[in-house]
């Protein structure tokens, strides 16, 4: 899993469940790649049901002021290769698989819908190999940075040929971040309290707002595709989930923040606000992992969705190639 480096991130890899041990050698993940099930092939028409089940979990430093155009333009890549050999293996020698094919994959991401496509995969006509792939996203948190990223620094022109260079982000304090970086603390008149300037008192509003409309438009989003899914699912399996009035909530949330005037109570809101948004949206992807991952009605849903989407491309461009593009803008559908 890549994503542009002009973002400051990273990845952690892991295995979401394990699945049936039936075939060779078990999934295995090692740092930020994840190794399917190794299986013998028989050199016949044969399918195979690997069944893994990969998380990449991809942690990000962004603008707050650019955080939803930042997502929505973002293209995650995924990589997918084909690894064979045709001498002994051991999974302790994991050199002994050679690459014979590659494919990548552009995921475009957007943050109310989230992520979900299915596609199958066929790597090139002289192995004949095809992996049918279930992928879905959602932005889970958005939080202080609590850890330190690698930024890319850009190279001068007396040194552009030079290797590139990154250097290490200092972790914020949490004032920083509600209130800007030149935030800083004043005394009141009668010297008993500290006072925040309007400046930085807006800052920390529109903050607030941002982070927590993202967060609700997540949740908002995912919760509608859930629900639209697991209708299809038998009824052992679906879970009654609580509806929330997003945009109640959040008028509710930016109502209570503007009633706190000690700043350091202010930052603790704020920060304990993102905090229940984040732990609600984390439930709810849980749920909707454990309920829709190899479930074969949900792949049919996918499936179909990916089917209708390219039919439609393709109609757009059969017409494009067919008809003058005057013709095609003058066009009038039957009703």
């Amino acid at each position: 899993m890549k994503i542009p480096p002009r973002i400051p991130h990273k990845i952690e890899a892991s295995l979401l469940r394990a699945t049936g041990d039936d075939l060779a050698f078990p999934a295995s993940v090692q740092d930020t790649v994840i190794c399917s099930k190794i299986f013998q092939i028989l050199y016949k028409n044969e399918e195979v049901a690997v069944n893994d089940v990969m998380n990449f979990k991809v942690k990000m430093l962004l603008d707050e002021r650019k955080i939803e155009e930042t997502l929505n333009e973002l293209v995650f890549q995924l990589s997918i290769d084909l690894y064979f050999t045709d001498t002994d293996y051991s999974p302790n020698d994991p050199n002994a698989l050679q690459l014979i094919s590659s494919r990548n994959l552009k995921l475009h991401f957007n943050l109310h819908r989230g992520l979900h496509h299915h596609i199958n995969v066929m790597f090139d006509y002289f192995h004949l190999s095809v992996i049918s792939i279930v992928v879905h996203g959602s932005l889970v948190a958005l939080h202080q940075p609590l850890i330190s990223f690698h930024r890319a620094m850009k190279n001068t022109w007396l040194n552009r040929n030079a290797p590139a260079q990154s250097k290490e982000s200092a972790v914020p304090t949490l004032e920083s971040v509600v209130f800007g970086s030149n935030f800083t603390k004043q005394l009141s008149a009668d010297g008993n309290s500290f006072v925040v300037q309007e400046c930085f008192l807006q800052h920390a509003y529109t903050f607030h707002y941002t982070l927590c409309a993202c967060l609700l438009s997540s949740f908002k989003g995912l919760y509608s595709y859930f629900m639209t899914v697991t209708k299809e699912l038998p009824s052992s399996l679906k879970l009654e989930l609580e509806k929330i009035d997003v945009d109640a909530r959040l008028a509710e949330l930016c109502e209570d923040v503007k009633k706190i005037d000690n700043p350091d109570e202010l930052a603790e809101l704020i920060n304990m606000n993102l905090a229940q948004l984040c732990s609600l949206l984390m439930a709810l992807w849980g749920q909707f992992l454990e309920v829709i991952v190899l479930q074969d009605e949900i792949t049919g849903i996918v499936a179909q969705e990916h089917h209708t989407l390219r039919v439609r491309r393709f109609a757009e461009a059969f017409f494009c190639l067919e008809h003058p593009r005057q013709a095609a803008l003058a066009y009038q559908e039957l009703q």
